[in-house]
């Protein structure tokens, strides 16, 4: 039964990746705008280091536009394309849910590597806690992948499914984007280190959560 599980999962993320290479409509949306988003606030700073928290906002804001921008077409293409029905046949709904979920990790987790860097070479902020950064990016895109996955399944087949992604995951992700804040200020140097591992913990937390609930959610919704 695992065997089966880890082949079906395989060859779900193995289909989402060939797609991307051949198209690359994904990672590459997702990192023009964030290029044009950081450019923005660097150019908006100019001559100044951003406040620590404002930093962090601003980054988060971006990889959560970012996230909805390219992940929920996942889902959507299945349906442009008429392949959602040969889909649910040939593997089950958390296998379907946990391919994807996986390929949207790795995507988000490449678009935080070279957002960040971008954002701290434009910017000049210092990092006083590396690791808490990395462990604070690593828990949010987690989090972003389960949560913005499901989002893009949920509206797979209405009509503005662009748009009512980003709509229906408002509630998912202000709170993830308020937490990952937390962790983040913290190792750009603002409030404390307590403070901080506090934040980091709460989003791996928030990240289990989403990584626990939404495969049996996205599980009823596939169904129908």
């Amino acid at each position: 039964m695992n065997s089966t599980w880890r082949v079906e999962i395989g060859a779900v993320f193995r289909k989402e990746w060939l797609n991307e290479l051949r198209t690359r409509s994904g990672l590459i949306s997702s990192l023009l705008f964030s290029v044009v988003a950081v450019v923005a606030i660097a150019l908006a700073a100019f001559g100044r280091t951003p406040d620590p928290t404002v930093a962090a906002g601003l980054l988060w804001v971006t990889l959560v536009f970012s996230s909805v921008l390219a992940l929920p077409r996942s889902f959507i293409v299945e349906e442009e394309t008429g392949t959602a029905d040969l889909l649910r046949l040939v593997a089950r709904p958390h296998a379907v849910f946990w391919g994807k979920a996986l390929f949207n990790l790795l995507q988000m987790l490449v678009t935080a590597a070279l957002l960040s860097t971008l954002f701290l070479l434009l910017t000049s902020l210092p990092v006083t806690q590396s690791e808490l950064l990395i462990a604070s990016l690593f828990g949010g895109c987690a989090a972003l992948a389960f949560a913005v996955t499901l989002c893009g399944a949920l509206v797979a087949q209405a009509a503005n499914r662009a748009a009512l992604a980003g709509a229906i995951g408002v509630p998912l992700l202000l709170p993830l984007v308020l937490i990952a804040i937390g962790a983040t200020r913290v190792s750009f140097g603002a409030g404390t280190m307590e403070g901080g591992l506090t934040s980091a913990i709460g989003l791996y937390g928030y990240a289990l959560l989403m990584g626990s609930a939404t495969p049996f959610l996205f599980a009823a919704v596939w169904k129908t």
